[in-house]
């Protein structure tokens, strides 16, 4: 890029929000310029806080109109270490981004003109598409970081080892007013009086993690639980799913037992838990996903004999699409693991590293296979009574989706153990409350906004 004093520039506004009656922030009198040290400077005007994100375009026609569709971006990549008033919440006024392309984007000369910064402004409860939310020893509350597409995030998903350690990385799903079929009629390996089929409708987005909640990032969180030593997060351990947890000492205390029915949905959880601990750190709401908020991001839009790549259901107990998507079925299974036991390993019949295997149609990985996911429900045989508009699955007695009495929580998402029937989407089984297994762990979800 040649210096400028001006290149021209654009604003934009997320146009999904104008869909659902947000409130729709207004960006104004963008301008970007760039320095004798290279360095581009962007300036604009925001009506009302915002999440704003930032894409630079190019165009090899310098004199198309600023509408002109042949406009290219150069891709998140190139100005993902953009900084100031970008990938975060912005209050309203003035505001200032800074970008050096020469770190990212270096070599590129173009004809003045032929760039321009477009500057999108969203709504607060309509957030972009990625949160990166840092949880390191570090980490300050609320200086979560939003991206529009996976593209965007800085290092890349998979190649930068943060987004497996020291940050969680939250995907939106666009569920709002949508209804959807739950369960399956007659999937092969199903159980009739578990997976009965109905409709359920979302009210909401929601963000869910990409990943499976790993072993590194429970340690920085719930300091005080100690693993045994074949599951120290050392090599690739560090990134596979945690395991050995159970639903009280997620939620409802900093211990297996617990009787603290305080805590229960929709209370915020017991401040030592690991949920407790991770709200206070980061100062977002996080939760487990009802199954139904579950069920439907694993499906990603595809229905019945289907995995969520939209690849076809063959088989219920070894499927070669399946192969893909999850590790399960692996043999040489310890039922239990010694205290001790150093070498226990992917070889010997257990978890994978989250993300080794392909991701789904939605871009989440380990949703089928490799690790149980405890979710937020009580376990009901038969919940096809309890369809309708529902998020959150409660424990209150006036919106009881899933019923019981506290002793078992619903698990999804099948294991490294089981057999391709137990990894389907509408696949659902239980533990016990204060129970630790090794073939159960946990996904993260929490409310898309910004408020």
């Amino acid at each position: 890029m040649n210096n400028t004093t001006k290149i021209m520039a654009t604003a934009s506004v997320a146009a999904f929000a104008a869909q659902f009656a947000w409130a729709v922030p207004v960006v104004n009198n963008v301008n970007m310029s760039q320095s004798s040290a290279k360095r581009v400077g962007i300036t604009y005007s925001l009506s009302e806080a915002a999440v704003v994100t930032l894409e630079i375009q190019t165009n090899a026609n310098t004199s198309a109109a600023a509408d002109d569709p042949g406009w290219t971006s150069i891709g998140g990549p190139a100005v993902c270490n953009a900084q100031g008033d970008v990938w975060k919440k912005v209050e309203a006024g003035s505001r200032t981004i800074t970008w050096n392309p020469r770190q990212t984007w270096p070599d590129h000369l173009i004809a003045d003109g032929g760039a321009r910064a477009k500057v999108t402004a969203w709504a607060l409860d309509n957030p972009p598409d990625y949160m990166v939310v840092d949880i390191s020893a570090g980490a300050k509350p609320n200086t979560q970081k939003y991206y529009p597409s996976v593209d965007f995030l800085p290092g890349g998903l998979l190649g930068n080892p943060d987004y497996r350690e020291s940050s969680l990385v939250m995907r939106k799903v666009p569920a709002a007013g949508v209804e959807w079929m739950m369960g399956s009629i007659a999937e092969s390996g199903r159980t009739a009086e578990k997976e009965a089929s109905h409709k359920v409708k979302f009210d909401d987005n929601y963000y869910l993690g990409v990943f499976p909640v790993t072993q590194s990032q429970w340690a920085l969180i719930q300091t005080t639980r100690q693993f045994p030593s074949c599951f120290q997060y050392e090599a690739d351990k560090k990134w596979r799913p945690v395991e050995y947890i159970c639903y009280n000492e997620i939620r409802l205390s900093d211990a297996t037992t617990a009787d603290n029915s305080a805590y229960y949905w929709p209370n915020a959880p017991h401040g030592g838990s690991f949920l407790g601990r991770l709200r206070t750190k980061t100062g977002i709401a996080f939760d487990m996903p009802s199954e139904a908020q579950w069920e439907y991001a694993c499906r990603a839009g595809n229905g019945e004999g289907k995995w969520g790549d939209g690849s076809d259901y063959t088989s219920s107990s070894t499927d070669s699409n399946l192969t893909r998507l999850a590790c399960y079925g692996r043999a040489n299974i310890q039922n239990s693991v010694p205290e001790g036991n150093t070498t226990w390993s992917a070889a010997d019949g257990g978890t994978m590293p989250v993300g080794t295997h392909e991701h789904n149609a939605w871009g989440f990985y380990d949703m089928h296979g490799n690790i149980f996911e405890v979710c937020l429900d009580w376990f009901e045989d038969d919940i096809s009574a309890h369809g309708g508009a529902v998020n959150i699955n409660p424990d209150a007695p006036a919106k009881n989706l899933s019923g019981g009495n506290g002793t078992y929580r619903i698990w999804r998402g099948g294991s490294y153990r089981h057999s391709a029937a137990s990894c389907r989407s509408a696949y659902r089984t239980e533990g016990i409350a204060n129970g630790r297994y090794n073939i159960a762990g946990l996904r993260l979800a929490c409310p898309a906004s910004a408020e």
